[in-house]
């Protein structure tokens, strides 16, 4: 199964209540919503029972329309679950990449006023 990208098509939006969330079932079996919208979809839907339910329905359905117009088609994702971890995955990678650019960051800044220091000391 090819990759999905999470992508950035429609506006930001967080859903409050399963209302919210089950009107974004089509657009994340799609793929098309803004990762901050797709992390709380997920989390919602993680928590919700009836939201879930809601959604592996839709899926089914969406996936039995989208075989009988594309047979052939790869890059469907053979599952809910598999769609939810992705999520949840690059949540992980987004907060590891953050923490590996503000600890390269604060290295930078230590090490540039380490040199400031001796440059003004005369030790440089």
């Amino acid at each position: 199964m090819k990759k999905r990208q999470i992508k950035n098509k429609i506006k930001p939006f967080i859903p409050s209540d399963c209302r919210e969330v089950q009107k974004l079932n089509g657009d994340f079996i799609k793929g098309i919503l803004p990762y901050e919208t797709s992390l709380a979809f997920v989390r919602h839907i993680r928590h919700c029972s009836e939201c879930m339910e809601e959604l592996k329905a839709y899926f089914m359905f969406y996936s039995a329309v989208r075989y009988l117009n594309e047979p052939d088609e790869s890059d469907m994702p053979q599952n809910i679950e598999s769609m939810l971890k992705e999520v949840e995955n690059e949540a992980v990678y987004r907060k590891k990449r953050m923490r590996n650019i503000v600890v390269s960051l604060v290295a930078f800044a230590s090490g540039l006023g380490f040199l400031v220091g001796l440059i003004l000391n005369g030790q440089f």
